[in-house]
């Protein structure tokens, strides 16, 4: 596979803080808990702008391209890193390229490797509750955008202003069992960590422990677990359709604010990361999302068992319960 030059140029940048771990997936699988929890370590710098997606040439939409083939832009996320052992990223949509696994090995063969996977279905209604809110889904119902993804592998019913094309294809994002395999291949098993979303939420201090330990970090370090990334809602919906309209997104105006604070030496960091929250505060609420029907979470566990059991095997783990409805 010919490799883009962004992963051609780990060589250039010799000297520069760049990352040695990455946390590359699910999307809606609590990568930004793991994301804000690494953050507080005194031996991890994490990066204030989450999801830069630099690797996954084959990833569509315009989020993408924001640090694609860029390396100097890329590599300012972690200029402010100072010594820490570990330097982390979090792109959950690396998980599902079919390239980045490489490209990510090409720029560094020794990097830890991070996934978080959850019950599919859930994954999956998760995040079209995302798009809904970001902008970047237009249609009113969860079954309808599982009913339209022929349509849009064909570039049909999708808006001007969507900015991650790829995540429109929900079921692809659901085939764990398919995109795992490619960083145990690239990095041995034993360089990548798979979470499940059920024991991070059940014991999170266990998980993030059991995290140190594989990133050969100190464990002991005493830390506070509170909800991240809860469900949102838009608070203002003419604000979200005066920005779609505009073919522009939030998610495209909430990377942008967040790179400028990141980057941004001439203004201290409490107060550059306070005013991108206060931005998207004006624009959120936050809200319990209505459950899925019976009668879809029953045909989508018949249609994800054979996936669902395929992960098990290859985690050598019981994943049924996901697909048990009672």
């Amino acid at each position: 596979m010919a490799l883009p030059p962004s992963a051609l140029r780990s060589s250039d940048l010799a000297g520069r803080a760049k990352p040695n771990f990455f946390i590359v997936g699910a999307p809606k699988c609590g990568t930004t808990s793991l994301h804000e929890y690494l953050q507080r370590h005194p031996d991890v710098f994490m990066p204030f702008y989450k999801e830069p997606h630099y690797f996954g040439a084959d990833l569509e939409g315009s989020r993408f391209r924001q640090f694609r083939n860029k390396p100097e832009r890329y590599l300012k996320l972690f200029r402010d890193a100072r010594g820490e052992k570990r330097i982390g990223e979090s792109s959950p949509w690396y998980l599902v390229s079919q390239c980045a696994a490489e490209e990510i090995h090409a720029y560094d063969p020794a990097a830890k490797i991070i996934i978080m996977l959850r019950n599919p279905i859930d994954m999956m209604y998760s995040m079209w509750s995302q798009f809904r809110y970001s902008g970047n889904e237009q249609i009113g119902t969860f079954e309808e955008a599982l009913a339209a993804e022929p349509d849009r592998r064909a570039g049909k019913r999708i808006r001007r202003a969507a900015h991650c094309i790829t995540g429109l294809q929900y079921r692809e994002m659901a085939r764990f069992s398919e995109h795992v395999p490619r960083y145990f291949e690239r990095f041995g098993r034993e360089n990548v960590q798979v979470i499940i979303f059920d024991d991070f939420r059940s014991d999170t201090p266990a998980a993030f422990r059991a995290t140190l330990d594989f990133l050969d970090l100190d464990s002991d370090t005493k830390m506070s677990f509170d909800i991240r990334n809860p469900n949102k809602e838009v608070r203002l919906e003419w604000l979200q359709k005066l920005i779609v309209d505009s073919g522009f997104s939030l998610m495209l105006l909430k990377d942008r604010l967040t790179y400028l604070a990141t980057t941004h030496s001439l203004v201290p960091y409490s107060y550059r990361t306070r005013a991108v929250k206060g931005v998207i505060a004006v624009y959120t609420k936050y809200e319990r999302r209505s459950p899925l029907t019976t009668a879809l979470r029953k045909r989508l566990a018949r249609e994800l068992k054979s996936e669902i059991d395929a992960l098990s095997a290859l985690l050598d783990r019981d994943l049924s319960h996901w697909y048990r409805i009672i």
